[in-house]
Parts: structure tokens; C-alpha cells; sequence
């Protein structure tokens, strides 16, 4: 290789090779400085763990960490612990951890539709702040401050929901409501067909009937006071309160004996002369028919009332009639009565 120089500058093959080299090496070392940084501030954050006996389905390294829908970390790995419990390591940033201290919660949630599960912090109250390396036990008295909302969970209540309501003794408490439900039926209908009837002929206003309706309510008020007076007068009977013993006797045997002997003797009358009684409607009928002008006949029977009493004056031995009887024709009768043919 020719050597190539400028004019005014010293420069052979070893020096030319030696600057390459430099430059190649500064270039390597920049390189290698971001790739460093950038895994370092990769790793840059606030390091926690969560001790907690329950981890919801899907948890482990990488999955995200959220508050508020936000992301702000991530799961940096999952792992077990004394007794069944577990430790979540969580790599948080600092920045977008508004409000959240040791005091938070956590739910295990689904962060999508297809149920890939996340870990979503809750604040709490009362808690400080985060300390890197900080355990936050959720364990024992603390283990209501976890909850799983993962699919898997959902799907485990339904399932368990569904046992329980589709057992034979949810199915048979349902029958009995429908057949309830059921005979409420034609109350419920007859409800309605009243309303309709109400809403259809309704001529008042309800506020102008309620209106008229209060003054029956004074009545009432008069009638209920009245009611009063006489269940006064009749605690405060003389006999009740002088022989009141014999006045039960009185109650016991009109209770005890008339009343179901009546009641026994109209029923057995009532068996015997039932026929006769269908015989009333066509005998007052034909009655009814004989008077085909109650007014005019009810006026000659009062006429003919009134002559009969005119005939019988009262006298000392009592009514006598009254009459005179020509039996001048008659000579059967004048000639024993009166001794001759004719007589009055």
C-alpha cells in the first residue's frame, strides 16, 4: 500500500492504523455506555414485596401493576413462602404512585376480556410512605385487604351460585310461589276490571268526591259516639251489675239452649214444608190476578167496611144489626114469625 500524505502533515501507515483504532474503540465504549444505561434505568424503581396466602390465577413475573387503570409497575417475580403463602415482588415507579403507602390493597383483576389477570392497587388510610425492600404482610388479620376478582374466580361463584340455586329445594320454594302467584290471579284481575269501571264512568273529580265525602264523616263521628252510649247503657244494666249471676244464666240458656233449638226447628220445618212453600208464589199469584186494580179494590172494601159497621150499632148487650126485612112474599116465613101473611 502507497503511503498517502498532505502537505504539512505527518502521516504514515501505523499512525493512520493506531487513529482507526481509537476511534473504533470510542465508538464501541459509547455504544456500550447507552446499552448500560438503558438497562439501568430499566431496572430503576421501587422495589416491594406483598406476602399475602392467596394468589389469584394468572399472577406472575411480568404481569402489570396498575392504580387507577394507570400502569406503574410490573410483577418482578412470584415466590413461595412458609405455610402456603407466597411473595410477589413488585418493581414500581415512584413517580406515578399518588397516595398509595403501605396501608394499600390490592385485587387481583382481570385487565381485559380475554381475563389475562393484573394486580391493581387500592389506597388506603392511615398507612406511610413506601420504603424500598419494604414486605407489606396481607396475611392473617390483613387478608381481607386481598381480593380476587380474576375470571377464574368470577367462574368459580357463578358455578358455586348456580349449585345453590338450582338445588331441589330452591326449585320447590319457586313452584310454591308460582301456585301462589297463581290464586292471586282473579283477585288481581278483578282489580283491574274495577279500575277500568272507575276510570271509565268516573264523572267527579277524586279531589271534589273526597271533598263531598267528609261530611259523611261527621256522621260517623255522631254515629260511632252514639254506638258508645248504648254499649254504656247496657254494661251499666241494673241486673248485671245487682244479679249478675243469674243474668249469665239468663245469656247461657238463650246461647246454649233456645237458640240451636230454633235453629234445629227451623231446619226441620224447613225440610217438611219446603214443597208447601213452592206452593206460596202460585197462590199469590192467583190472588194478585183477582185484583187487577188494587186502588179500586182496596176503596170498596173500605165502603163496604164502613156499612157493615153502620149496620151493627153498638148497644147495652152489645153490636146489633141493624135491618129490616120485607117478607111480604114470603108467607112460609111471615105467617110463624108475625102470624099473618104479610110483615116487616
Amino acid at each position: 500500500m502507497p503511503n498517502y500524505g498532505m502537505p504539512g502533515v505527518a502521516a504514515d501507515r501505523r499512525t493512520s492504523r493506531l487513529t482507526g483504532v481509537i476511534i473504533l474503540s470510542v465508538i464501541a465504549a459509547i455504544a456500550l455506555a447507552a446499552v448500560t444505561y438503558t438497562n439501568l434505568r430499566a431496572e430503576d424503581g421501587l422495589r416491594i414485596a406483598l406476602h399475602t396466602e392467596h394468589l389469584g390465577d394468572g399472577i406472575s413475573a411480568g404481569s402489570q401493576v396498575r392504580v387507577d387503570g394507570v400502569t406503574v409497575g410490573e410483577v418482578a417475580e412470584v415466590t413461595p413462602g412458609e405455610r402456603g403463602t407466597q411473595q410477589i415482588a413488585l418493581l414500581l415507579d415512584t413517580e406515578r404512585l399518588v397516595g398509595i403507602d403501605d396501608s394499600l390493597a390490592i385485587d387481583y383483576a382481570p385487565t381485559n376480556l380475554f381475563g389475562i389477570a393484573e394486580i391493581e392497587l387500592r389506597r388506603g388510610t392511615g398507612g406511610s410512605p413506601l420504603r424500598e425492600g419494604a414486605v407489606l404482610d396481607l396475611t392473617g388479620t390483613n387478608g381481607d385487604r386481598v381480593y380476587d376478582a380474576t375470571m377464574s374466580a368470577i367462574l368459580r361463584s357463578l358455578s358455586q351460585v348456580g349449585m345453590t340455586v338450582t338445588s331441589p329445594q330452591m326449585a320447590t320454594v319457586i313452584s310454591q310461589l308460582a301456585a301462589d302467584f297463581k290464586a292471586f290471579t282473579p283477585l288481581v284481575q278483578a282489580l283491574i276490571t274495577v279500575s277500568r269501571t272507575i276510570a271509565d264512568n268516573q264523572d267527579v273529580m277524586p279531589a271534589e268526591l273526597f271533598g263531598k265525602l267528609g261530611p259523611a264523616f261527621d256522621g260517623g263521628g255522631e254515629f260511632a259516639s252514639a254506638t258508645m252510649k248504648v254499649i254504656d247503657q247496657l254494661s251499666e244494666i241494673r241486673v248485671t251489675q245487682v244479679d249478675k249471676e243469674r243474668y249469665d244464666i239468663g245469656v247461657g240458656v238463650i246461647g246454649g239452649s233456645i237458640l240451636p233449638a230454633l235453629t234445629t226447628t227451623l231446619s226441620t220445618a224447613g225440610g217438611h214444608f219446603a214443597e208447601t212453600t213452592d206452593m206460596l208464589a202460585p197462590m199469590l199469584l192467583a190472588l194478585a190476578q183477582m185484583s187487577p186494580n188494587p186502588h179500586r179494590t182496596g176503596a170498596d172494601l173500605t165502603a163496604l167496611l164502613r156499612n157493615l159497621r153502620g149496620a151493627m150499632p153498638d148497644s147495652p148487650d152489645g153490636p146489633v144489626l141493624n135491618l129490616d126485612v120485607e117478607l111480604s112474599g114470603v108467607p112460609g116465613i111471615a105467617v110463624p114469625l108475625f102470624g099473618k101473611a104479610g110483615g116487616r
